[in-house]
């Protein structure tokens, strides 16, 4: 049995008109100029002496947004690990990164804390509900005395 691939409607991302999404979050005239947008950065990064770039000088060179190419980064359609000087901010510290939205220092920081705080609200639904189930029976074996 094959399945349909449903497409449903949905705003642009960046033009916010509404189109049939399949496989982009961008209408099509919005991809086409996203796609323009990557083979510039693309063809840029191709010349050697561009290696060592920043995100700023990639920015400055081709006219696309920071915003934009840490995206194309995150996507994973520029391999930031080719460059030395190419990442973008952590969202947190601001500390250079080339994948995710956090450094491997936030994010160990943020998991350690989420998961001392998922413990203890753990713990305290189980003290709570020990005390209302033995508080409620104590109730009842009053009541039947």
């Amino acid at each position: 049995m094959s399945h349909m691939i449903s497409e449903q409607l949905d705003n642009c991302r960046l033009c916010g008109s509404l189109f049939l999404k399949n496989y982009t979050d961008y209408c099509k005239d919005c991809c086409k100029e996203v796609e323009e947008k990557y083979n510039s950065i693309a063809e840029y990064l191709k010349k050697e002496q561009n290696r060592n770039v920043t995100l700023e000088d990639v920015s400055a060179s081709t006219g696309v947004s920071l915003k934009q190419i840490a995206e194309f980064i995150r996507d994973g359609r520029i391999y930031a690990e080719d460059f030395p000087n190419l990442g973008y901010s952590c969202a947190h510290c601001s500390k250079l990164i080339k994948k995710q939205l956090l450094c491997v220092d936030c994010f160990d920081r943020f998991s350690t804390d989420l998961n001392k705080t998922l413990k203890i609200d753990k713990l305290e639904k189980e003290i709570g509900s020990e005390q209302f189930t033995a508080s409620r029976e104590s109730k009842y074996w009053r009541l039947k005395k």
